[in-house]
């Protein structure tokens, strides 16, 4: 009878839907919510998980044979660089080499926000004082730490989840902490933290964007730009749009034959269109379903970390920052793709065995973030400067990172998934016994 209960709960905790719902109904039992209320946390929870897992599997049956394709074909490995094409690259390399993998990351996302709680009230000590909030990064975090540790040591469950939950505990912790002054002062004392994936060039724009111009004279919201710029703000539009920019001709390189044509003839092309078309479909499912259930695990821990940490200082999405300076966003936004597109024309130039193919989200929301930064302490020489350096390091960082991962297809491609985590990746690889 025992046996039957435990294994019966141990099958339920292997769910990743089931966890995560488990874990935003007992956040929610703490806050003394209805039952109601928590059966709702619970199913919210459970389906956004689902759903992301649709979008996912979606990406995967569709451009993975491409991705695949290039490397038979043309000797390239293809990597599209974006966060919501990691997800499914790691579900589809852990069916392959460790099908309960993806049942751990349930558990390093709940230890990776205990640890840093525990960092946060240790702020004496530690002097770290940002939670780090941003619910469907730390989701993305949690699932590519789980991976890496995985693939690069394979131990069992227990030890990789207690790394793969403190090496990204600190990494929230810290990268959080050191953008809290330059947070505030963009902000004018808002009181919260830039908690997302691009901390070091955040950091770094602070540092040296002052030596670029002079942020008062030169501010970029005193300039007038063009208003069909702001077609890029909707990322249902501007996913497509940038996969026509950038897949499109990888697609007519490959040929075809990649799709099943015989010729390039008119329904070969519209089958083209349809392929970044439908990545816009997919990329939107994943957001669906990551903010239906980011949104029942926000209010758990935002109420667990309220009661727990008085005064600490609450990381949030680095897009709560771009308010204070819209034009920079859109100018970081274009700079940064100048930036990629440079990269991309090198590593064909120089037949790089990797070939970057830019998403949306690192160009836009991360690019775009650390453009505003660039801006307050630096004007808009230092926007234009500082995006294109941050696309340069978008791709060649990311073929930095994508040589290591063990992963087809995707990379999170974010400034510090292309600077912080392959260096880390780096040290992975020279002490693991492995690889």
């Amino acid at each position: 009878m025992f046996n039957t209960i435990f294994n019966g709960f141990k099958s339920f905790m292997a769910q990743p839907a089931l966890l995560l719902g488990l874990v935003a109904a007992i956040g929610l039992i703490a806050l003394k919510k209805p039952f109601t209320r928590v059966l709702s946390g619970f199913v919210k929870t459970a389906v956004g998980v689902l759903i992301l897992n649709v979008g996912s599997g979606s990406i995967t049956n569709t451009f993975r044979p491409i991705i695949v394709g290039m490397k038979d074909v043309l000797g390239i490995e293809g990597v599209i660089i974006d966060p919501y094409t990691t997800l499914p690259a790691v579900q589809a390399a852990a069916a392959e080499q460790n099908p309960d993998l993806l049942s751990w990351v349930g558990y390093v996302m709940v230890l990776a926000f205990l640890i840093n709680i525990l960092l946060v009230a240790l702020r004496k000590i530690t002097k770290l004082r940002a939670l780090f909030l941003t619910g469907h990064i730390m989701f993305l975090h949690s699932t590519l730490m789980t991976w890496l540790v995985w693939y690069f040591f394979q131990l069992p469950m227990w030890p990789t989840v207690f790394i793969s939950a403190t090496l990204v505990a600190v990494y929230w912790t810290v990268g959080s902490s050191i953008l809290i002054k330059p947070t505030d002062i963009i902000t004018n004392g808002a009181g919260f933290t830039v908690s997302h994936q691009q901390h070091l060039m955040n950091w770094v724009s602070w540092k040296i964007a002052h030596i670029f111009g002079d942020p008062d004279k030169e501010d970029i919201d005193k300039l007038k730009l063009p208003g069909w710029l702001n077609v890029f703000s909707d990322n249902v539009v501007a996913v497509p749009l940038i996969m026509v920019i950038f897949f499109t001709p990888i697609l007519l390189w490959l040929g075809p034959a990649a799709l099943g044509f015989e010729k390039m003839n008119f329904d070969y092309f519209i089958q083209v269109l349809l392929l970044d078309l439908q990545f816009g479909v997919y990329v939107t499912i994943i957001l669906t379903g990551v903010r239906m259930f980011v949104a029942e695990l926000a209010v758990s821990f935002n109420g667990i970390s309220e009661k727990l940490l008085p005064g600490a200082v609450v990381g949030v999405d680095g897009m709560a920052i771009a308010p204070y300076s819209p034009n920079a966003v859109i100018a970081g936004f274009i700079c940064a793709a100048i930036g990629e597109a440079i990269g991309v024309v090198t590593l064909i130039a120089t037949k790089s065995p990797i070939l970057i193919i830019p998403g949306f989200v690192p160009v836009f929301f991360d690019a775009a973030v650390t453009a505003v930064f660039a801006n307050k302490f630096g004007g808009w020489k230092a926007v234009v400067i500082i995006s294109i350096v941050v696309g340069l390091i978008q791709v060649f960082g990311s073929a930095w990172a994508a040589s290591m991962s063990g992963l087809v297809g995707g990379w999170q491609g974010n400034s510090d998934f292309a600077t912080v985590w392959p260096a880390m990746m780096t040290i992975f690889k020279a002490i693991s016994p492995i690889r």
